[in-house]
């Protein structure tokens, strides 16, 4: 089954998001690094997703117009 390629940078986007978080949890983690005022799941701050989310969006705009410009 395809995926419709309106879904596809959304997945791509969120598939971005996920592996930014786990690299900072595992790098929290391993560095005791754990912040005080972490709101969500006593692991992320605001700013962490915020910056998460920056940088899903701007890796996916950069996907997608890579993929243009092959075509």
């Amino acid at each position: 089954m395809a995926i419709p390629p309106k879904l596809q940078p959304i997945l791509y986007g969120v598939g971005v998001f996920v592996v930014f978080t786990t690299l900072v949890i595992v790098m929290k983690l391993v560095t005791h690094r754990i912040s005080v005022d972490a709101e969500y799941f006593g692991l992320f701050t605001k700013k962490d997703l915020l910056l998460g989310a920056a940088v899903a969006i701007i890796l996916t705009f950069s996907h997608e117009r890579k993929k243009k410009l092959k075509q």
